[in-house]
């Protein structure tokens, strides 16, 4: 079995053993390489962390990334394919705001409550998945195993940028697919949003709903890192009933799925990645399962629509092709020449 599906990739992207594009790789992800990106990575992300807060946003994100372009002389090509993706990243995210402000103050509409539910209920006998993970789970207060789940549940915030960063420095034009991908599923998120205003559980138990904590604030309360928001994040407005789709499920599935279609054996290893996703996610207090389930199609579809536009003779297989030969232009050593 080769190591690099064509799952979803385009016959002619895929790397067939003995090469060039083989060749490439092997000279790319050399053991220096790798460390030096490695701590470039880790380096940004710690300070990012320890001088702004958890919080961190698609822009701040953006530059930590940026570090690691930097040490491999890729800042330039790096600005140039990023820069929109997360400028659509964070136009969906004040579409998302824009949802709330709307249905508030234009359509008067929602939040609703019942339809999550009554149908959380129908699927479970009456039970309530969130409720009852945390009569089995929690104690009443943080623990150690709320820590570690709720850790587990922001690095939603970094896996899948991170994947799409080191599918760019390999396959620029596989990329162009997943990112597409990712910003189809959050644009369709933000549609449904405004459609369908859904409160998520914690805000349910607010109302006297359902019986479940809000355990993700509890602990965003009791640690001790900064927390301020970027420039940018700040001008975003809250959107508190954005809960279905998940896209944290969305998200996790979509992880899984690029990781496949760049390296089976990635994919099979992060398999565990959104069933652990989606369990932080009901345990928390901050989704039904039913809002996963939502999650889950919105992925699907917008991973399906992400192959459409990049097709042979679709609107995007021009940035395709334009990316074919990115890998030849990364193989050179650190400010050496190409």
């Amino acid at each position: 079995m080769r190591d690099d599906s064509t799952l979803t990739a385009e016959p002619a992207l895929a790397f067939a053993p003995g090469s060039p594009a083989c060749a490439v790789r092997a000279s790319l992800w050399t053991r220096q390489r790798v460390a030096i990106l490695g701590l470039a990575y880790v380096g940004a992300l710690a300070a990012m962390v320890l001088v702004r807060g958890v919080h961190i946003s698609s822009d701040r994100y953006f530059l930590i990334l940026l570090v690691p372009a930097l040490v491999l002389g890729l800042a330039r090509p790096y600005l140039r394919d990023w820069a929109p993706f997360v400028g659509l990243m964070i136009a969906y995210e004040f579409a998302r705001g824009a949802a709330q402000s709307l249905n508030v103050e234009v359509f008067e509409r929602g939040p609703y409550y019942a339809p999550m539910i009554d149908l959380e209920r129908l699927l479970f006998a009456g039970a309530m998945p969130p409720t009852v993970l945390q009569d089995w789970l929690w104690s009443g207060e943080v623990g150690t195993f709320d820590w570690m789940i709720g850790s587990f549940n922001k690095v939603h915030f970094f896996v899948p940028p991170t994947l799409l960063f080191l599918i760019w420095l390999e396959r620029r034009s596989h990329f162009v697919r997943c990112a597409t991908a990712i910003v189809l599923a959050s644009f369709i998120g933000a549609a449904i949003f405004l459609l369908f205003p859904a409160a998520p559980p914690w805000l349910a138990a607010q109302h006297g709903l359902i019986d479940v904590v809000h355990i993700n604030s509890l602990q965003d309360a009791a640690n001790g890192l900064p927390k301020g928001s970027s420039l940018i994040a700040s001008q975003i407005p809250r959107n508190p009933v954005a809960a279905v789709p998940s896209l944290h499920a969305a998200y996790a599935l979509l992880t899984v799925l690029i990781a496949l279609s760049w390296r089976r054996r990635v994919g099979l290893a992060l398999l565990p990645y959104p069933i652990l996703m989606w369990f932080s996610i009901v345990y928390l207090g901050d989704h039904y399962v039913v809002d996963i389930l939502a999650g889950v199609a919105v992925a699907l579809v917008g991973w399906l629509l992400a192959g459409r536009l990049v097709r042979p003779g679709a609107p995007l297989h021009r940035l395709v092709l334009a990316g074919a030969a990115a890998p030849l232009r990364l193989a050179r050593p650190f400010g050496g020449p190409t």
